[in-house]
């Protein structure tokens, strides 16, 4: 069976309230494990919790989620407490918090934390309309067979690497193709990016997307802002440069990734259930509509192969030099 994203967080039960999952170093960026590997925890623990500890409730789905990124987290292992806000016939609202200990004093710290809406998808009733809702401007077609066995096609191309794979590690799990640079519709804004995606853990493109992987989701893609500051390493990871004139690129400008772009706070809203065995692909839109001050936000929208939507989901975010992801605190002496 293809890997979801249930076999990357294999979650432990602590307590009928307390549950522990091991962030990894291959899903960070820089030292901070990647927003959107955290936000899909969440998801886990959420659904885990309402599996484990309350089986005799028809739940199982998160539907919505509001989180705040608190402190950076950090790799190793991370506890999550639930808090049953509300338990309800066909809504129920958890409060989940992530605190891990601290290496400079070992005590457990709040890093993030947020509400989830859980409910149960497949079984929803109620009033239905067609609101005939279309992405504007209109994707371009995409040849996905084509995609998969010869990484392009007329209108979209393989992103191949990303230009700091040792900073952005947690993008090698995922096969993104983007919009060939030559077939970009004229007038479409920088702060707009189209992507087909696949599931890629450990850099192999064979996993399926479900539910839990849609935090991951909205929160990997190329970031909107390198495309305006960094413009000629994002050419090259579409191949617009050869591997030679990035490397001297590099050497002469800026050899590390000169921003982080932390998240502050994520909201998720799931229109769809995936299946359980997951899909392929799934394309994403990402938008930004104001980049100011250090401070941006981000709009993004998940659709499949049926044209329907899965989720949307949108960002507060910072801009900050990468130095202020790698800097850590020296843990103190102990008298």
């Amino acid at each position: 069976m293809a890997p979801t994203f249930a076999d990357v967080v294999p979650i432990k039960q602590l307590s009928s309230h307390e549950y522990t999952i091991h962030l990894k170093d291959e899903w960070c960026v820089g030292t901070v494990p990647n927003g959107g590997y955290v936000t899909s925890s969440f998801l886990v623990v959420a659904r885990t919790h309402m599996a484990l500890t309350h089986p005799t409730r028809s739940e199982p789905h998160p539907i919505n989620l509001h989180l705040e990124f608190l402190r950076r987290t950090s790799v190793g292992p991370a506890l999550f407490t639930v808090k049953d806000v509300k338990l309800g016939a066909r809504i129920s609202n958890l409060h989940i918090v992530l605190s891990q200990k601290q290496a400079h004093h070992d005590e457990y710290q709040d890093e993030a934390e947020g509400y989830i809406t859980m409910s149960n998808i497949a079984a929803e009733q109620g009033l239905s309309l067609d609101t005939s809702y279309q992405l504007y401007p209109p994707a371009l077609p995409a040849d996905l067979q084509s995609l998969a066995t010869q990484g392009y096609d007329a209108n979209y191309t393989m992103r191949a690497k990303d230009p700091f794979p040792q900073f952005r590690r947690a993008a090698q799990n995922i096969q993104m193709f983007l919009i060939n640079p030559e077939r970009k519709p004229a007038g479409r804004p920088k702060a707009m990016n189209d992507q087909w995606v696949r599931f890629a853990p450990n850099r192999v493109p064979n996993g399926r997307w479900t539910n839990d992987a849609l935090g991951f989701l909205v929160d990997m893609f190329p970031q909107i802002v390198e495309s305006y500051v960094n413009p000629f390493v994002e050419e090259a990871a579409l191949g617009q440069h050869s591997e030679a004139e990035l490397q001297e690129f590099l050497r002469s400008n800026e050899p590390r990734a000169k921003y982080w772009y932390p998240t502050l706070a994520l909201n998720l809203d799931i229109k769809k259930l995936l299946p359980d065995e997951g899909v392929e692909w799934l394309f994403v839109r990402t938008r930004a509509k104001a980049i100011r001050n250090g401070r941006f936000d981000l709009d993004i929208e998940v659709w499949d192969v049926e044209a329907e939507l899965v989720a949307s989901s949108c960002h507060a975010s910072l801009i900050v030099d990468a130095s202020r992801n790698t800097t850590r605190k020296a843990k103190k002496e102990k008298l």
